[in-house]
């Protein structure tokens, strides 16, 4: 058999040059290239790092550094190759396992990452930095009271630390806390911290809640120079045109959405078409399947309750009204049916998938199966779990055949204020038909064909909720909700709902000639 033994850190930094003191030389060299990252000078730093990994490839700190810069670079796949070696040679180091749950997050393998940082906070429980991963990984899995309790302990840590301030403004939003979002935003901006991202969170908050002058702010920004130039004044637009929008300044705005949203196309145009295939094959299949003899049912089990809708649709207000219905558990855009779905396939010897379209029948136990100890680890005592994740009205028709007590709102909104609304925003991920305002428009109209199809196939299981109705009467809204899940109404305390109702008024013109050019 081959020798497996790791050599020792001593053995490694043998020397493979004619170096007096290759000791002194490598760690000179190391702290040259940390420097250059900090720089955010990649292509030297990596160029020092791997010939000191080849050279001596126990080096801890080379290890730990060049994962580092890979993590930066967005190289995940090789930031994770060399922080493990890193860990393996130094499994106390709660730095290098803090950065690899990290980077575990920016791969989407959420509970790697929860377990690794387990391990980094058993060596060092309230660094700051651990704190932020340990908020990164609640808001992913959307558990956001968790998720601000890590980032404000981060935040009161390093109050100029923006990540922790971000994250925090993020899952304040998720939560309708809005003053607290922005009094950590706003805290950052004091202290000279401004990337971009701080920015386009500003702008996701109700404009009541916004004191900052957000177009000074933004003249403030420097572009880091690993930043590419285009994207970065992209997202500057995107930026502009919201607080322009809200400042009513409309045609000022809509320039500025045009120009941002045309420019992203251009990189997007291939996502899209592969979208207008999907979304026309789940059409039709839904046209060609009888559902309503198939649900799944099991009485011992909460309720499933997925709030659906296109983007900007609505479905956070709705699913807040639901929230005040005792025996509701909010999950927001949680992620447990992709999670059941893709390890249903894993589990069979499939490919990894996260729609149901190539999964054979004989699966849907399994999936099932494991949905329902996703649930479990979710709901507590609750009777009815929400899930809001747009997406998943692809897979819907099959979900109410595959997942017990599946029960479905379906939230419509005017065709132009949703339409703009979508346009107006810049995705983190996803929604590449959004740049495009024709292709935006055409995906709200495929989504309410879907919506109308199984509200027809599924009657039982189904209500269509507008977004006007819902803002002139929420009881009535509440009372559809309490009467699907058979939960008891009081409609005593209704949160006051915000109200963006012809938001598009300004803009139908703009949206007209657009359309029809």
């Amino acid at each position: 058999m081959p020798d497996m033994r790791i050599k020792s850190f001593a053995e490694g930094m043998q020397p493979r040059t004619n170096s007096p003191n290759p000791f002194r030389e490598a760690r000179e060299q190391l702290e040259q290239a940390e420097d250059l990252r900090k720089q955010r000078k990649f292509d030297r730093a990596e160029t020092i790092l791997t010939a000191l990994v080849r050279n001596y490839p126990d080096y801890f700190g080379a290890q730990h550094t060049l994962g580092l810069t890979f993590a930066d670079r967005g190289n995940y796949r090789r930031a994770v190759e060399h922080l493990v070696q890193a860990a393996m040679l130094n499994p106390r180091s709660w730095m290098t396992q803090a950065a690899l749950a990290g980077v575990y997050l920016r791969l989407d393998a959420r509970e790697m990452a929860a377990r690794t940082l387990e391990q980094a906070r058993a060596i060092k429980s309230n660094d700051p930095a651990i704190l932020v991963t340990l908020g990164e990984i609640y808001s992913e899995e959307r558990e956001y009271e968790p998720a601000c309790e890590a980032y404000r302990e981060a935040f009161a840590a390093e109050p100029g630390m923006g990540e922790a301030g971000i994250g925090l403004a993020y899952a304040c939003i998720a939560l309708g806390r809005y003053a607290e979002a922005a009094v950590a935003l706003e805290e950052l901006l004091k202290r000279g911290v401004r990337p971009l991202g701080l920015l386009t969170t500003l702008v996701n908050l109700p404009a009541a809640a916004i004191r900052a002058d957000v177009l000074a702010e933004l003249d403030k920004v420097v572009r880091r120079a690993d930043e590419d130039k285009a994207e970065f004044e992209t997202s500057a637009a995107f930026v502009r045109a919201a607080t322009l929008d809200a400042g009513g300044r409309a045609a000022e705005a809509w320039e500025q959405a045009l120009s941002a949203n045309r420019r992203t196309l251009t990189k997007v145009k291939e996502e899209v078409a592969r979208h207008v295939r999907e979304r026309q094959a789940r059409l039709k299949w839904l046209q060609e399947n009888s559902l309503s003899a198939k649900l799944a049912h099991d009485e011992s089990l909460p309720i499933s309750l997925f709030i659906l809708g296109p983007s900007r649709s609505g479905k956070t207000t709705m699913e807040e009204l639901v929230a005040r219905l005792g025996g509701v558990s909010r999950g927001y855009e949680n992620p447990s049916v992709e999670n059941a779905i893709s390890r249903a396939y894993q589990a069979s010897g499939l490919l990894t998938a996260w729609t149901l379209d190539h999964l054979p029948p004989q699966f849907y136990p399994l999936c099932r199966e494991i949905y329902v100890e996703e649930l479990a680890r979710r709901v507590g005592s609750a009777k009815v779990f929400t899930n809001t994740h747009p997406v998943y009205i692809h897979d819907a028709g099959r979900l109410a055949l595959i997942l017990p007590n599946v029960r479905f709102i379906f939230v419509k909104r005017n065709l132009d204020d949703i339409t703009w609304r979508i346009y107006l925003r810049k995705y983190s991920r996803g929604n590449a038909y959004s740049y495009d305002l024709k292709a935006a428009r055409d995906h709200v109209v495929w989504y309410y064909q879907m919506m109308d199809l199984l509200a027809e196939k599924l009657p039982h299981i189904v209500r269509v909720i507008h977004y006007e109705d819902m803002i002139a009467d929420p009881g009535a809204a509440l009372r559809t909700a309490a009467e699907l899940c058979g939960l008891v109404v009081d409609d005593s305390h209704l949160p006051k709902l915000g109200d963006d109702r012809g938001c598009a008024t300004p803009y139908r013109d703009f949206m007209a000639a657009e359309l029809a050019s």
